[in-house]
């Protein structure tokens, strides 16, 4: 097949170009030029920018079997982007699980109701909009390509290349060792997430069979529930293996981890407190359709261990800006402490 991917230099991108030139296709990436400028032989590289007008002139009159769009959030570009590529065989957009209206229950299927962005401009790059926007753009794409439009809402997306860190966190602090704070979840608490090379691969899947419609994009799809017990115990395993002490598990009761402050999700990722029932089904997405289209997933084991890989981010890296800080895990965990002791 012939491909274009809009984006191709980092992460979702990058993987997915790998995914596509290893199953055989020609591709085409269209990226502003930013992030990456060597690519591998045989990749025609254009340069473009969707949000400026007169920028997309690369792709004026060009036919790919297969769009693979990575890196939009606002409907002004996807309608920029679909309406030059309007000669293409389908089009396929990474939105996000964010693009659903609610969460407070589980699981979350493909027919929910999606986020409302009425009154927010087409062109609003305020990331707290950015469910609404997701569902905007996937609106777009409907109305610009109708039963040629794909839609994959992933959930969290981890391993190699992560700029995020929400996932990496966690290997790296096993890593770090010492005494280290994980959030005391009722029995069972899953979790979810997706390699980026198994979301990419099956995305390029997708165009392949020529499919049609929208599809959670989750995991594990293979082997066991993931909960909090499971990832640490991974994480240690991992971290052991290559001889080096693994940190120190101490589960902390989430009321004393509220009462401090402690953002979930941002400051301690992957947490989210049990009793928020506004988020109750946001690591509950039900992805047997994707499953049923071929979607399978890696080992958690390899994950982690692509993560171990890389170098640990050093002081001033952003994947680890926000992340709870050396000082107030200690200061919580003496908190817990103190707390474990009045309690005796």
């Amino acid at each position: 097949m012939q491909l274009l991917i809009l984006g191709g230099g980092v992460f979702v991108g990058a993987a997915t170009l790998d995914a596509a030139l290893a199953r055989g296709h020609a591709v085409t990436v269209l990226t502003r030029g930013r992030t990456r400028n060597a690519w591998p032989d045989g990749v025609e590289a254009l340069t473009g920018d969707r949000s400026e007008a007169g920028r997309l002139d690369a792709l004026s009159g060009r036919h790919w079997d297969g769009v693979i769009d990575t890196c939009a959030y606002v409907p002004a570009d996807v309608q920029a982007s679909t309406a030059a590529l309007r000669l293409c065989g389908r089009y396929l957009f990474v939105s996000s699980v964010s693009a659903y209206a609610s969460f407070r229950h589980a699981p979350v299927r493909e027919d929910d109701a999606l986020a409302d962005a009425a009154g927010i401009a087409p062109t609003d790059r305020n990331r707290q909009f950015y469910g609404p926007q997701k569902a905007a753009c996937e609106a777009q794409v409907h109305a610009a390509f109708g039963a040629r439009a794909t839609i994959v809402r992933p959930g969290l997306i981890v391993g190699p290349n992560d700029p995020t860190g929400r996932f990496s966190y966690w290997p790296w602090r096993v890593a770090a060792g010492g005494r280290m704070l994980v959030p005391d979840m009722p029995q069972p608490s899953a979790l979810q997430c997706i390699d980026v090379r198994d979301l990419a691969e099956w995305m390029v899947q997708l165009l392949e069979s020529d499919r049609s419609g929208a599809f959670n994009a989750n995991g594990p799809i293979d082997g066991p529930a993931l909960d909090w017990r499971r990832l640490i115990d991974e994480c240690s395993a991992a971290v052991r293996a290559r001889g080096i002490d693994a940190a120190q598990a101490l589960r902390v009761g989430e009321a004393l981890l509220l009462e401090h402050g402690v953002a979930p999700w941002s400051e301690l990722p992957l947490w989210i407190p049990s009793t928020d029932p506004e988020h109750a089904g946001f690591l509950a997405i039900d992805c047997h359709r994707a499953r049923a289209a071929g979607l399978r997933t890696r080992t958690l084991r390899e994950t982690i261990d692509t993560v171990l890989d890389e170098p640990a981010p050093a002081p001033g890296d952003r994947r680890i800006e926000g992340k709870l800080a050396s000082e107030i895990e200690a200061g919580l965990l003496a908190a817990w402490d103190a707390h474990q002791g009045e309690m005796r």
